[in-house]
């Protein structure tokens, strides 16, 4: 019934849990259930600063709250949300195919990972692009996937008569395992929707030792989104310490553990409410 009424599917889902009476239900954020269901809430995501009511007494009514790095947790406390007193860490598990790459010497190219939210992030990053390139001659490549060219049609005509656009390129990866392969050869990695699995993106570019990148969301010190990317694609691009840096800083936010490992975590946690 919930899949033919979705406007039903809370309630049934309730009305269920209600007539199971679990010790323990795993949740993320948005699940509407009834306070007096005993609560584990994993957390992975941002928190949108005009976040709902509901999801705000769903943290407050949680027994225990799983964040899956500090970067998150911190995000949470700076918001000022009302956490609950029992609080964990524990990094999010990855494909286990990011775990078999082994590391390469970069190559000159930039991986673009995760959704992207609209055509007018991926203007913004050409317009950041071409800033780069004007102040730095390079063959520093952008590498999309074959999604983009699915989803905007219009970008891809743009690329067109778009000055570098030489030096984009649309990729056709078909496999979780080429994707991988490509992403662990990248010379950085690099997100347009910071509320897109920013955890897991991290974790991915720690685990292959690449930084990650991502198009700020608004002006900052006077400088638009696109002059910061910019201003990022330079440094990183001159100043190989600084590159090196950013990989150490990601690496301190997460606990570098196998799968297994972090799965174990979970489950530690999860038996102890």
């Amino acid at each position: 019934m919930g899949f033919y009424f979705p406007f039903l599917r809370s309630f049934l889902i309730r009305q269920q849990l209600s007539s199971l009476r679990p010790d323990l239900v795993i949740t993320e954020l948005g699940s509407r259930l009834t306070p007096k269901i005993n609560q584990l809430i994993w957390i992975c995501q941002p928190l949108l600063p005009t976040a709902s009511t509901q999801a705000l007494q769903q943290i407050s009514a949680a027994k225990k709250i799983i964040f899956t790095s500090v970067l998150l947790l911190d995000q949470y406390k700076k918001q000022q949300y009302p956490l609950p007193g029992n609080v964990s860490i524990v990094p999010p598990v990855l494909a286990p195919v990011y775990e078999m790459q082994s590391l390469r010497t970069p190559s000159l190219y930039i991986k673009i990972v995760g959704q992207i939210p609209g055509e007018v992030a991926l203007i913004n990053l050409l317009k950041a692009y071409s800033l780069f390139k004007r102040r730095q001659q390079s063959e520093l490549q952008l590498i999309f996937s074959q999604e983009v060219a699915t989803l905007f049609p219009a970008f891809i005509s743009k690329l067109n008569s778009y000055k570098y656009k030489s030096t984009v390129v649309i990729n056709p990866v078909y496999t979780a395992e080429q994707d991988a392969y490509q992403e662990a050869g990248a010379y950085a990695l690099l997100t347009l929707d910071t509320m897109d699995q920013l955890d897991f993106h991290y974790r991915k570019a720690s685990q292959l030792q690449i930084p990650l990148l991502a198009l700020p969301e608004k002006e900052a010190e006077g400088r638009t989104p696109v002059e910061q990317l910019a201003e990022q694609l330079m440094r990183i691009y001159k100043d190989e310490s600084y590159r090196k840096q950013l990989v150490v800083t990601q690496q301190s936010l997460f606990l570098l553990i196998d799968n297994q490992t972090a799965f174990n975590q979970f489950l530690e946690v999860a038996e102890c409410c």
